[in-house]
């Protein structure tokens, strides 16, 4: 698969979705080529996996977008995990499931959150759900660097466990046309 750089000259909301959209390709992108043993591999003493790390951002998305935007339940899988028993659930689970199953649920995740993003009449959006310390929402600009920082964080994570099972890194490994 390849995935263009983001654009250099487009409008504010266009520019933070298409960076965003490049790491959520450099994410998945991760778990090219890989199979399912390989993709439990753990680097170091991180319990991490690049499953783990892609279910979760899944997870993620939808908590902000659709949960925190939109004050709307996320549906399942998620809705019946017992969070308190389990915190670390997504990461947990995702190695014993199907790349298919963990990468689909990423991308309806993305899918739904794109949408949310582009139905949006401003980036000054502000979410339903507020911070649970400061009472104060997000804004939908706010949100979309997060989950540009988060996701990028978490392709650095990918990256360090991706080279442990076959020394290729970087952010086109799986890219590549």
């Amino acid at each position: 698969m390849s995935y263009p750089n983001p654009p250099q000259n487009a409008d504010e909301k266009t520019t933070l979705l298409e960076f965003l959209n490049f790491n959520r390709e450099v994410m998945i992108a991760k778990a090219s080529g890989l199979t399912k043993e390989q993709l439990a591999t753990r680097a170091a003493a991180s319990s991490l996996t690049i499953p783990g790390l892609i279910y979760h951002l899944a997870l993620v998305e939808l908590d902000w977008f659709v949960g925190d935007v939109l004050d709307e339940p996320l549906g399942e899988p998620w809705s019946s995990v017992d969070w308190e028993a389990d915190p670390d659930w997504e990461f947990d689970v995702a190695p014993t499931l199907e790349p298919e199953e963990y990468i689909g649920a990423y991308r309806a995740a993305i899918e739904r959150a794109n949408e949310i993003v582009e139905a949006a009449e401003s980036l000054d959006q502000l979410s339903v759900r507020s911070h649970p310390r400061t009472g104060e929402p997000w804004s939908l600009r706010w949100i979309l660097a997060h989950m540009i920082e988060e996701t990028a964080r978490h392709a650095g994570h990918a990256d360090i466990i991706r080279e442990a099972i076959d020394g290729q890194t970087g952010d086109w490994v799986g890219l590549e046309g």
